[in-house]
């Protein structure tokens, strides 16, 4: 990770109650400028850039920016002929392109250059599938099979929902599976290249206006759409089951919005509660022993937001930000969590802060919260989680 202090673009945050030092991005090319989504990591493969969201409010667009690291080339770019649907966009493994869906209703996935602005259409939902219904959404967020082969899709089409892969190479749409009810955030194994899973979630339905809850949250399955199965095939998880993940080494992992962070090894089936604390969105590196999450954008009518990060090893855990207050927009129409997320193979998090107002776009160096997490002279160092603060 590049030394952000130098960085012309970034500017130095203390947070008042641990005093680790964030760098937020200052240098603006909208008004409202966040991180991606905890599941896609915005670094491109080099390192060098990190992909962002921009909006102008009271605006409904979303479109990619980008950033460069490095002090010593500084620049910002920004792709007003890149609007995104919800948070589908994906840095390609080696090339500094990106992979996004244009808006909400469209059937097309697109490619955009870093470095030219060229616009391309990847491919698309086949009109034979869509035959005439409407375009709710192709995909949540988008994630490739860990042989690099497939990009998953999740949406909705008329009153049905739906899970596709796309061949990056033929750019061939083949469907998954159909489902009478509500399946999002579909995320392939980060290993397994034929393994993914897909959340049930919530919904009403658009004639009665009815609300319906999931019973089973986390599914798993197999790429050709065999094995369907849920998490916990016996345990009803109910509603409180959410913002799942795989780690790096292809465990899987979610929060519980009272409880906290759960791992589960697929192997086995064993589960670990790792993080005992209420959360709402969580990550962790690839060693699992450090984790970060946020609680809770939720709430912020009541309350600020935290954004924490958990020693699993020692059980301490530290505030990157102590209390991030409610954004000056509609959360909801931008998606403005702070969603941290581990960067440049943990080396950092991002994650989306609004201690000026509006969401900024904020870099923490790891080694800086480890730093801080070490007892001072006098002191007591961090607090162990689950502990109350005097």
């Amino acid at each position: 990770m590049f030394d952000l202090s130098r960085h012309p673009y970034f500017e130095k945050w203390t947070d008042p109650s641990s005093g680790i030092i964030s760098h937020l991005l200052t240098e603006r090319v909208a008004p409202l400028q966040k991180t991606f989504y905890f599941v896609n990591s915005g670094l491109t493969h080099d390192g060098r850039w990190l992909w962002f969201e921009a909006a102008h409010p009271p605006g409904n667009n979303k479109c990619l920016a980008a950033v460069c690291l490095d002090p010593d080339e500084p620049e910002i770019r920004y792709f007003p002929q890149a609007t995104i649907s919800a948070e589908s966009p994906l840095p390609y493994p080696d090339q500094n392109r990106i992979w996004y869906v244009s808006d909400d209703h469209s059937p097309d996935i697109r490619s955009l250059d870093l470095h030219s602005g060229e616009v391309e259409h990847f491919a698309h939902v086949p009109p034979e599938f869509i035959n005439r219904r409407y375009v709710r959404r192709i995909s949540t967020h988008l994630t490739l099979s860990a042989d690099g082969r497939d990009l998953l899709l999740d949406g909705k089409i008329g009153n049905c929902w739906f899970l596709a892969r796309v061949n990056v190479h033929t750019r061939e749409f083949t469907l998954i599976r159909e489902f009478p009810i509500h399946y999002n955030h579909a995320q392939f194994s980060p290993r397994d290249p034929d393994l993914l899973s897909v959340a049930q979630d919530w919904w009403i339905d658009p004639d009665t206006g009815v609300h319906n809850q999931f019973t089973h949250r986390i599914w798993w399955l197999r790429r050709d759409g065999t094995e369907f199965e849920p998490l916990h095939p016996v345990q009803r998880e109910g509603h409180l089951i959410s913002h799942e993940w795989w780690a790096d080494d292809g465990t899987q992992c979610w929060i519980n919005y009272e409880t906290g962070a759960f791992e589960m090894d697929r192997a086995t089936r064993a589960i670990t509660h790792v993080w005992k604390r209420p959360i709402c969105h969580a990550h962790c590196d690839a060693t699992r022993r450090y984790w970060v999450a946020d609680q809770s954008p939720y709430l912020w009518h009541k309350q600020p937001c935290e954004v924490l990060f958990l020693d699993r090893e020692s059980g301490r855990e530290i505030a990157i930000a102590s209390a991030l207050p409610k954004p000056t927009v509609d959360r909801r129409g931008y998606h403005i969590d702070p969603h941290p997320r581990f960067i440049d193979q943990g080396r950092a998090v991002c994650y989306t802060s609004t201690v000026r107002g509006m969401p900024d776009v904020a870099i923490v160096q790891t080694a800086n919260i480890l730093a801080a997490m070490l007892p001072s002279k006098g002191g007591q160092g961090p607090l162990r989680a689950g502990d109350q603060s005097p």
